[in-house]
């Protein structure tokens, strides 16, 4: 995973990744908290490069306050996390 741009962001950020082999793959968004916030991604991907938006609402469409957010990519039992600003 690089990292998303613009960061920090309002309202909506870009989260590039690459896929090195096919797999499940899961891009989660969590709070400073650790809570989760919202699942992006959750599917079978062929290798390749790929982007996910995120539009700073929560699972249930709901804007989230300006803060420190944890995007959190698992694929073939590998885990990355990138930290994200939100400002409003």
């Amino acid at each position: 995973m690089t990292d998303n741009y613009p960061n920090p962001f309002n309202p909506s950020t870009t989260i590039s990744f690459a896929i090195p082999k096919s797999g499940s793959t899961k891009l989660t968004i969590y709070n400073i908290r650790g809570q989760k916030v919202i699942e992006l991604v959750n599917k079978q991907f062929t290798p390749g490069y790929y982007n996910a938006v995120w539009n700073g609402r929560d699972s249930n469409n709901r804007g989230v306050s300006s803060g420190i957010y944890f995007a959190k990519l698992e694929h073939d039992n590998n885990v990355k996390v990138q930290k994200m600003v939100l400002m409003k």
